[in-house]
This record gives structure tokens, C-alpha cells and sequence, in this order.
């Protein structure tokens, strides 16, 4: 028995960790190699670094994204009788 709000939160957090996890995987692999140069401030960052980071939360707000419409076509869809 899971009410409407814990079932929300807990398909977005579920969304959250598994796509952010998979989105920084990515970039890390796609960013493997490279450097970026930050002229202002006289940084180099590694492309590994920045990019895993970046598709991590990428990765994270549509995964959020997606587990709160998984959780809304479930509430809608079930039976009103059905707690």
C-alpha cells in the first residue's frame, strides 16, 4: 500500500540515481582524453571530469522527468477502489 505522494517521490528518486548514474558513465567514457582550457580564470579542467558531470545531471533531470510520468500513468491508470 503506497500512497500517491510516496509513490511520486520515490519513482523520481529511483529515476534520479539509476539515469544520472548511467548519463555520467557516458560522459566520462565520451570525455576520456580531452581538456578544457578556461581562459579567464587560468584553469585546465579535464574533459572527463566536466563532461561527467554535465551529463550526470543531464541524466538526472530526465530521469526525475521520467519517473514522475511512470508515476502519474500509475496513479491515473489503477483502480480507485484499489489502494
Amino acid at each position: 500500500m503506497r500512497s500517491n505522494l510516496r509513490l511520486l517521490l520515490m519513482s523520481a528518486a529511483t529515476g534520479v540515481l539509476l539515469c544520472g548514474f548511467v548519463g555520467a558513465l557516458i560522459g566520462v567514457i565520451v570525455g576520456s582524453g580531452t581538456s578544457i582550457l578556461l581562459p579567464g580564470l587560468g584553469l585546465v579542467i579535464s574533459g572527463l571530469l566536466a563532461l561527467g558531470i554535465v551529463c550526470g545531471l543531464t541524466g538526472a533531470v530526465l530521469g526525475s522527468t521520467l519517473g514522475l510520468l511512470i508515476a502519474a500513468i500509475i496513479i491515473l491508470t489503477r483502480r480507485r477502489n484499489y489502494p
